[in-house]
């Protein structure tokens, strides 16, 4: 059979480049789908591990709002306990947590590091109605962070803060006066790593004095908050662990916020689905924020990508193996003589087939180690002009894009540009990776076998289902 193959190829040497070409065509075609395939999933594996993989719940003050009846005043007596907060943090997909309190405090043994415009906010404060000015002045010289742990910490996480000396504040740190301060302060007070330090504040008309422990300094690389008014410039933010928060707060179960961090950000809806069927919580008092928002538009151009190569694929393996049907029905029409002749002799039709299959197998054979070559250039040009529509697209949605606040479009826009800058900058960045993998070659000899067996077993089922009579009585050509 083998020999008999050869020899047919030989004679028919247009039909076999014609065949050969149209297969180089279709391997070329479903390497490139198939390599973008896999360079899209591996970079939406990537920034699943980098962005929005945390859950947050709070107070949700706004809605709130909006089910106060007309002139209803908004209570201030709600809040966040560690026992509500509690309930959510075993539930499935979730891999840690961090309950969080925000509060102020003022100085006593150290002072906050002041700005230029400290002075000019005293003076306008001088201006403003007396209950503005008493309520500028309750608020504390220091922002007190105070956290379960700090090893999920955006800025920490982002490198916009760096530790300079000592270490952050872990669980381990639970009921202890630990603190982390930011170096300005520390140089500031001629603190380091060891030293001392005591900060008040008033909770019913009680003074309240806490010493806290420094373990570790810190330092900010960038901020768009430096330079406003002391208490608000995060220089003179002071981390400590939940306890101490608690504590200058006056209330051991009270927390700000319950940050949940998920095993995959395509859990985060799942989870506030199961938070919100399984808890007590009343959801429409508190809010569970699935922070996955800069994933969920980020990946959205990857995903398009990903369903477009696999449609791509699809498309290029049905009208392959329609073009190649057609061919060799054509081809078999000229053979009809040949194959009566063989099935007189005694010749099977598995053999016949067998043939044929042969034949088209060795061309989609050479055809098949060309297109692993030439595959890899035409997956890049592919990946360019995906990767060019899909910048586009994301670029038009910022500008279409509701942005809530000013520095949440600061944040996102960076967020998107250092996003594009590193996933979408064409063939030779290795994080969007096109190249031909070991996977992409197994299922490209799987594709074009089931394309050469498909295009074999349609148009010689037709002829074979004739008999040796039948076929010889309709003349060759």
């Amino acid at each position: 059979m083998i020999k008999n193959a050869l020899l047919s190829l030989k004679k028919n040497i247009g039909k076999t480049i014609l065949l050969f070409v149209i297969i180089v065509v279709i391997t070329n075609l479903v390497i490139a789908g198939l390599s973008i395939q896999s360079a899209t999933q591996k970079s939406m594996d990537q920034i699943r591990s980098s962005l929005g993989n945390d859950v947050t719940l709070s107070v949700d003050f706004r809605n709130m709002m909006k089910n106060r009846e007309p002139g209803e005043a908004v209570s201030n007596e709600t809040s966040l306990t560690t026992t509500m907060a509690d309930s959510l943090k075993d539930l499935k997909y979730v891999e840690s947590y961090n309950y969080q309190i925000s509060t102020s405090a003022d100085n006593d043994s150290i002072s906050a590091v002041e700005t230029e415009s400290d002075n000019s906010n005293n003076q306008q404060d001088t201006n403003k109605p007396n209950d503005q000015s008493e309520q500028a002045s309750n608020q504390g010289d220091f922002t007190i962070s105070a956290n379960t742990t700090m090893e999920y910490l955006d800025s920490f996480t982002n490198s916009n803060y760096t530790l300079t000396d000592g270490r952050l504040l872990t669980s381990d740190d639970a009921n202890t006066n630990n603190c982390v301060i930011e170096t300005n302060l520390a140089s500031d007070n001629d603190l380091s790593v060891g030293d001392t330090f005591t900060i008040t504040t008033t909770v019913n008309d009680e003074t309240i004095i806490q010493e806290l422990t420094i373990v570790g300094i810190y330092e900010i690389q960038t901020t768009n908050e430096i330079g406003g008014a002391h208490f608000n410039n995060p220089v003179n933010t002071i981390y400590t662990d939940l306890s101490v928060g608690q504590t200058l707060t006056g209330s051991s179960e009270n927390i700000t916020s319950a940050i949940y961090y998920l095993d995959d950000p395509e859990n985060a809806e799942a989870f506030v689905k199961l938070a919100k069927k399984q808890s007590d919580i009343d959801f429409d008092t508190f809010s569970l924020d699935a922070n996955n928002r800069l994933y969920q538009q980020n990946a959205s151009s990857l995903e398009s990508m990903q369903s477009f190569a696999k449609m791509f694929v699809w498309i290029v393996v049905i009208a392959g193996s329609a073009i190649l049907c057609l061919i060799l029905a054509l081809t078999i029409r000229n053979r009809y003589y040949e194959i009566g002749v063989l099935l007189s002799l005694g010749q099977s039709k598995v053999k016949i087939i067998a043939q044929q299959l042969i034949e088209i197998g060795l061309i989609a054979v050479v055809a098949f180690v060309i297109s692993l070559g030439t595959g890899q250039l035409t997956s890049h040009y592919m990946g360019n002009m995906l990767e060019s529509s899909s910048s586009s697209n994301v670029m038009q949605m910022d500008q279409k894009g509701d942005q809530p606040n000013d520095n949440q479009q600061k944040t996102n826009k960076q967020t998107k540009e250092n996003f594009l800058g590193n996933m979408m900058q064409g063939p030779s960045n290795q994080e969007l990776d096109v190249s031909i993998t070991g996977e992409n070659v197994v299922q490209l000899a799987g594709v074009t076998a089931a394309i050469c067996i498909v295009s074999i077993a349609v148009p010689t089922a037709y002829v074979l289902r004739l008999t040796p009579r039948q076929i010889l009585s309709r003349k060759e050509g």
